[in-house]
């Protein structure tokens, strides 16, 4: 069964985002991973797409974790997503803002979607297969899960480049080293590349960020993004009102910090 993608309004045309043609027909796929929990992954997700959108860049945002923490950031039902789409069933697409719309996880139903893509001979390129109909969008970016399992793989593999927060203590510093290393090992990643080293919850103050920013920098040279997201009460609150930092509070250091992240990931890609 081919998928149909809908959204909020009601039936689209199958693979389309109800967005505008997109005339030159290049997406831009972006994966934000790294293999451990509480790092900013799921914010950086959210204000990296909607600071897009509002630039009038027409963006996808693909909850790629089981646990749903974009749909629990937006307080939306998670049903209908990434599972769904996988086992060639109908989908929702979730329009949230102007040109900004999301693919929720599809649940708990993703983690037996996942174990069950094992199964196939091809199973790093599932998700390729699944989203090769999406089109009419700037950008396709995945919240991913902070495993390495075979749906981060196929995530890896279709996204290609790959955006790595890094918050500042010891153990996310190696968590950072060790996805790298796993990355550049990936053996079907094809064009797999990472594009950046995000430093998150930076606090000048302590002498702790201080280290692990120049740990990292020593490490990854200018892998290591010249935005670095500091820490921001505002950041923090912005989710219990589904909110994005720019919505939340637009003149905070958090918003610059975003715009920032923002001005630099279009560069780079």
């Amino acid at each position: 069964m081919q998928p149909v993608f809908r959204d909020q309004t009601g039936l689209v045309k199958p693979g389309r985002c109800d967005f505008a043609p997109n005339p030159t027909g290049t997406v831009k796929k972006l994966s934000i991973f790294v293999a451990k929990g509480g790092t900013g992954k799921t914010t950086t997700a959210v204000n990296l797409s909607a600071g897009l959108a509002e630039r009038g860049k027409r963006v996808v945002l693909v909850d790629a974790d089981p646990q749903g923490c974009v749909s629990s950031y937006f307080n939306i039902e998670p049903t209908g997503g990434l599972a769904e789409l996988l086992l060639g069933e109908q989908i929702k697409l979730v329009r949230l803002r102007n040109n900004f719309v999301v693919m929720t996880s599809g649940g708990t139903r993703l983690w037996d979607v996942s174990g069950k893509l094992n199964q196939f001979p091809d199973r790093f390129k599932q998700v390729s297969k699944a989203f090769v109909r999406l089109r009419d969008c700037d950008y396709i970016i995945f919240d991913c899960a902070p495993s390495f399992d075979v749906l981060t793989y196929n995530v890896l593999y279709y996204a290609e480049n790959v955006l790595i927060p890094v918050s500042m203590d010891y153990l996310s510093a190696l968590s950072a080293v060790e996805t790298v290393n796993a990355i550049r090992n990936f053996k079907g990643s094809g064009n797999c590349s990472v594009l950046g080293i995000l430093p998150t919850f930076y606090d000048k103050r302590t002498r702790m960020s201080r280290i692990i920013l120049r740990m990292i920098k020593d490490h990854f040279g200018e892998l290591v993004t010249e935005t670095i997201i500091r820490t921001n009460t505002q950041i923090n609150e912005a989710p219990s009102s589904g909110s994005t930092i720019f919505e939340h509070a637009s003149y905070s250091y958090g918003a610059a910090d975003y715009l920032n992240l923002i001005d630099e990931m279009e560069a780079r890609l």
